[in-house]
């Protein structure tokens, strides 16, 4: 009897300490919404910097950045697909509005996207097409089911004319600035974007942009800063567009700043007989 009770009396221990122990699995937050995960790999002491200040840090880090060469893997998620796409390339960048993107899978150009800040060239080879449009447009293009915004992925790179068109007001975090960029005039004031800044590097580490109607228009998000030729350089930039429920991750590797690109980097060769649509 003696030996029952101790024995009770011992696994009732065991099982008591195990529940103690034991911890549910906590659920991850989306990357969207967990501000304290992502300043959580930024260590060090925080500033107490002015509106000016910020701005003049921020614009400066932004300025010193003239071009940009990186090999990228990309991950992206559209309604349309039953999964993520996934590819790597190269991505080309020239201050302040020549893009080009160049995606890949097992060796095969899925796409090669060029723009000057105001029109676009997407070529597709497998479908022997390309697709020409004004940058600031949504376009859909169906052999891929996405919708395609050249002028957003620009804007990604150039912090300076979005901060020098707006009205900025700030507020103050513990650990991060949070600027609201404001349009005003005679009858409103509507916001057009925020900048989330952490106070430690003076990084952008979020930003949010808009519709008219105040609807999210974009969400990015800037981790993994690396200093390369004094140019504040995130290796992971994660987009997304709400109303069109699309997504894209871009992990940078080998990245090259502010050598001396040729122009025509930035401009397609494409075959004479491939069929050109132009998207509305």
């Amino acid at each position: 009897m003696k030996v029952y009770t101790i024995c009770s009396f011992f696994f009732s221990v065991v099982l008591v300490a195990s529940c103690a122990t034991y911890r549910a699995p906590a659920l991850q937050r989306p990357v969207w919404d967990d501000t304290s995960a992502i300043l959580s790999n930024i260590q060090g002491e925080t500033q107490d910097l002015t509106l000016g200040e910020i701005l003049e840090k921020v614009i400066s880090n932004n300025s010193s950045l003239f071009t940009l060469r990186s090999n990228i893997e990309m991950t992206l998620t559209t309604p349309d697909d039953k999964g993520p796409v996934r590819c790597t390339g190269i991505i080309l960048y020239e201050s302040p509005k020549s893009l080009r993107v160049i995606g890949s899978k097992f060796a095969t150009t899925l796409f090669d996207l060029s723009s000057d800040g105001s029109n676009f060239r997407l070529y597709t080879p497998l479908e022997n097409k390309v697709y020409m449009g004004n940058c600031n447009t949504f376009h859909k293009v169906e052999v891929f089911g996405i919708n395609i915004f050249p002028g957003d992925m620009v804007s990604l790179f150039n912090y300076k004319e979005i901060l020098e068109a707006k009205r900025p007001v700030l507020e103050t975090w513990p650990a991060y600035w949070l600027i609201h960029m404001l349009e005003v005039n005679n009858e409103s004031i509507d916001i057009k974007g925020n900048l989330l800044i952490d106070r430690i590097y003076v990084d952008v580490f979020r930003r949010d942009l808009f519709n008219p109607d105040g609807s999210v228009r974009l969400q990015a998000i800037f981790t993994d800063y690396i200093t390369l030729k004094e140019c504040r350089i995130p290796q992971r930039i994660h987009v997304r567009w709400p109303g069109n429920n699309t997504a894209l991750s871009i992990t940078f590797s080998d990245i090259t700043v502010n050598r001396v690109l040729d122009p025509k980097v930035f401009t397609l060769s494409i075959p004479k007989e491939v069929q050109t649509v132009v998207l509305d």
